[in-house]
């Protein structure tokens, strides 16, 4: 029993070790059994995403078929020519209409390169280059045997340079965008062209700088190559040159010179007509002039503007106002030209304000002019007044010429002025004065014989010389003038009672620089002159009249006693020589002088007895002599004409200290500065005058006397300018 238990026990146990690893490993088949239907799971999960996949590819590629059926759709309805090639500039794909305007079988067109077909190139575009970094351009291309114009826009479809690269291009065809760009561009530069000719027009009055603006603005607005403009001589009854634009400088010259005349063919044409005549390649610019006895032209018809090449286009513009002929333009085209309606109608309306701009330009010339005209009348009339009231405000026969100079050369333009006085017994002409010749200088003088003056002398009429080399044998005055440059000139007596006295010469560097208005205006001048000169030389007659009577009061005066012979004339000279030496004008200078000789005048009352005593005199004695200042003063004050120096002869014998006489003035109060030089004149004289009573001293103790008295006897600066005389 014991055996058996023990192998049941081990059989037991051996049945539990058996039952756990079935346990075992049907808890492994378990897990496996888990797994299995997890990944069951997932693998349902993956065909459930499979599935549904599969229905998004399918309804991609629906969408996909569709969009590139839309595409092709769309690629083939776009009106502007596309085409799209790879890296070998091969076509790999183009729509419908750049097979329309390559005109290329579509199965000729794929494969090819793209500049084969069309646009028609050298090579490929720079965008197509594969070292091209740009991803897209745009340029524009014309095409002339087709006569459009293209805008070809170029894209980069592919960049990684692992992939390949393709290109696309859209070709655009601007030729009519393109022309309305240019026919904008044209018409608005037409506009601002024609805009300055009307800002010319309002804003330039001088009819060259107005032509010259206009002609630019022509050649701009016509494109033409050359522009002439021309203005009527009514008096030649031709045409004048003006100016020209875009002339060559070899015909600059040529056209300057050549007048067109009014009869020519094309002129006559375009006058009658009113209006630009377009004369085509080739032109004959002939004026067949007729002969007076045949109806025939002449055999050697004139010709005109030959420098112009014969197969030029040529436009006459006639500028014609309302009442005259203004002008005339030409334009020149070296290349034949086909004139549209427009253009006839453009160059009606450049006429006609050209003609408005010239009319206006020479009305305000005209109004200028007259303005001018009047203005400068105004001013002559100024002129002559101003210089009648200056001439006739002095007696000085020089101030009178030297005025006449300067006023003269104000009214008439010229490049000298020469007076010159007549000198008869000497036989010579004087200049007294002059502006303007190099040689011509005041004394300059030239004989009777070595000049064509002295028929102005001779005759009494004016002389005019329009051109001095015309002088078949010029006289030595006429080659002198013609070496300074001078040309043309007006000669006028200056005539004073009938007798010329004198010449006035206007010259100039001009042929015919004078008109006749400047010769009546100089007339008109030379008679004032010559009143003035004959009112000059009457006062001066007066002038020396009185001076003579009063040096024979002088020296009745110094008659009156032996001692003072001659006094009077000294003391004038001294004092004259102290005025000059301190600066005085030349008008003191003449009270000096008459003050000098009148400054004694009241010695007339003194007895002779006391100006040739001997000795001493006495106190009473003194007191006359002392007086004769004061009774000068009241001898002469009923002359009005010794106005002035009444005062000096009145104080000579003040003090510069105040202990002078007659009223002891001291200083600067001692009027005028004139007594105070005739107070040194006079001591000056005395003490070196012999009298009765001592002898005469000698310079060198006057001068002591004079050092040892200035400043109170006597004005500090008065001395010091007599003792610079004796220097």
């Amino acid at each position: 029993m014991k055996v058996n238990e023990l192998d049941v026990q081990t059989d037991l146990s051996l049945l539990k070790s058996e039952l756990a690893r079935k346990e075992l490993e049907i808890a492994s088949l378990r897990d496996k059994l888990h797994e299995h239907r997890n990944q069951q799971t997932e693998i349902e999960d993956e065909r459930r995403a499979l599935l549904y996949m599969l229905e998004d590819l399918n309804e991609s590629s629906s969408k996909i078929t569709m969009a590139q059926k839309e595409w092709i759709g769309t690629f083939d309805s776009i009106s502007d020519p596309i085409f799209i090639h790879d890296e070998d500039f091969r076509i790999i794909k183009a729509n419908t209409e750049y097979q329309k305007i390559s005109e290329t079988p579509f199965g000729e067109i794929i494969g090819q390169p793209y500049y084969y077909i069309f646009p028609k190139l050298f090579g490929p575009q720079g965008i197509c280059h594969k070292e091209h970094e740009l991803s897209e351009s745009e340029e524009e291309l014309e095409v002339p045997s087709i006569s459009k114009v293209f805008k070809v826009k170029s894209y980069l479809l592919k960049q990684n340079e692992r992939e390949h690269k393709y290109f696309i291009h859209v070709i655009e065809d601007i030729t009519e965008l393109k022309g309305a760009y240019q026919t904008l561009k044209q018409e608005t530069e037409i506009n601002t062209h024609l805009l300055m000719i009307a800002e010319a027009t309002a804003q330039l009055t001088d009819i060259n700088k107005l032509m010259q603006r206009v002609l630019h603005c022509m050649f701009n607005i016509l494109k033409n190559d050359i522009s002439l403009s021309y203005l009527y001589d009514d008096e030649a009854n031709c045409f004048r040159p003006l100016e020209s634009y875009n002339l060559d400088k070899k015909a600059v010259s040529l056209f300057r010179t050549e007048a067109i005349d009014k009869n020519l063919e094309y002129v006559k044409w375009a006058l009658k007509l009113k209006e630009a005549v377009i004369i085509p390649p080739p032109f004959d610019m002939t004026i067949k002039t007729k002969n007076k006895h045949h109806s025939r032209p002449q055999s050697k018809p004139i010709e005109v503007l030959t420098w112009i090449e014969k197969n030029s286009t040529l436009i006459f513009i006639p500028l014609i106002s309302k009442d005259s002929i203004l002008g005339l333009v030409i334009c020149v085209f070296k290349n034949h030209r086909e004139f549209s309606e427009r253009d006839r109608k453009l160059l009606q309306g450049l006429s006609h304000q050209i003609t408005t701009a010239l009319e206006q330009a020479r009305l305000y010339r005209s109004s200028m002019e007259k303005t001018i005209e009047l203005s400068h009348k105004i001013e002559a009339i100024q002129i002559m007044h101003e210089t009648d009231r200056t001439i006739l405000s002095t007696l000085e026969p020089q101030d009178i010429l030297d005025t006449t100079v300067r006023m003269i050369g104000r009214l008439i333009p010229c490049d000298r002025m020469t007076v010159v006085l007549v000198n008869k017994e000497q036989q010579i002409f004087e200049v007294a004065a002059a502006f303007g010749t190099s040689f011509a200088k005041k004394g300059f003088f030239v004989k009777f014989t070595d000049t064509i003056t002295k028929e102005v002398l001779d005759t009494g009429r004016p002389q005019y010389n329009q051109n001095l080399l015309h002088i078949k044998s010029p006289l030595l005055l006429e080659k002198l003038l013609i070496e300074d440059g001078f040309l043309s000139d007006i000669r006028v007596p200056l005539t004073v009672k009938g007798e010329v006295t004198g010449i006035i010469s206007l010259g100039s560097k001009r042929q015919a620089a004078f008109t006749p208005s400047d010769l009546k205006t100089l007339e008109n001048l030379t008679s004032q002159i010559g009143i003035a000169m004959e009112n000059s030389r009457l006062v001066s007659d007066l002038e020396d009249l009185f001076m003579g009577v009063v040096t024979a009061l002088s020296s009745a005066i110094d008659a009156k006693s032996t001692w003072t012979s001659g006094h009077s004339k000294r003391v004038t000279k001294y004092a004259g020589d102290i005025a000059k030496e301190m600066g005085l004008s030349e008008k003191d200078l003449r009270d000096i002088e008459l003050t000098g000789l009148l400054h004694d005048v009241g010695k007339i009352g003194t007895y002779e007895a006391i100006l040739d005593k001997p000795g001493k005199i006495n106190d009473e004695e003194i007191r006359i002599m002392r007086s004769h200042p004061s009774k000068g003063a009241e001898i002469l004050s009923p002359i009005k004409f010794l106005y002035n120096v009444i005062p000096a002869i009145k104080h000579h014998h003040e003090y510069y200290n105040g202990t002078g006489y007659p009223d002891g003035l001291q200083g600067e109060d001692i009027p005028p500065l004139h007594a105070r030089i005739l107070a040194v004149a006079d001591t000056v004289d005395a003490m070196g005058a012999e009298r009765p009573y001592r002898k005469g001293r000698s310079i060198e103790v006057i001068v002591d006397e004079l050092k040892r008295c200035s400043g109170t006897q006597f004005d500090q600066g008065v001395v010091a300018a007599f003792l610079r005389t004796l220097e």
